[in-house]
């Protein structure tokens, strides 16, 4: 009876450990989204610093997407790889 219980204990703490972790990534989901809206391509590039080759930041842009796994359209120039994509 005492295994059955302390088994079942663990079963819920495992499940609640994990719908705590999901409505925490859900929160940072929505966090994230709300400060990096989908902006355009023109729009990337406008707010690129001057000089900057179009070509070149649209290439950077999909390759952060692309191995970060986000959405293209939310990669902004000025966001920060460690502190707003949350890399690494």
């Amino acid at each position: 009876m005492t295994s059955i219980l302390i088994c079942t204990t663990i079963f819920i703490a495992f499940i609640a450990a994990a719908v705590i972790s999901m409505m925490m990534a859900n929160r940072n989901r929505e966090a994230f989204e709300e400060r990096f809206p989908p902006i355009s391509d023109a729009e990337f590039v406008a707010r690129c610093r001057p000089g900057t080759n179009p070509e070149v930041a649209l290439k950077v842009r999909r390759i952060i997407a692309d191995a970060l796994g986000l959405e293209y359209e939310r990669v902004h120039p000025d966001a920060r790889l460690i502190a707003d994509l949350d890399c690494c």
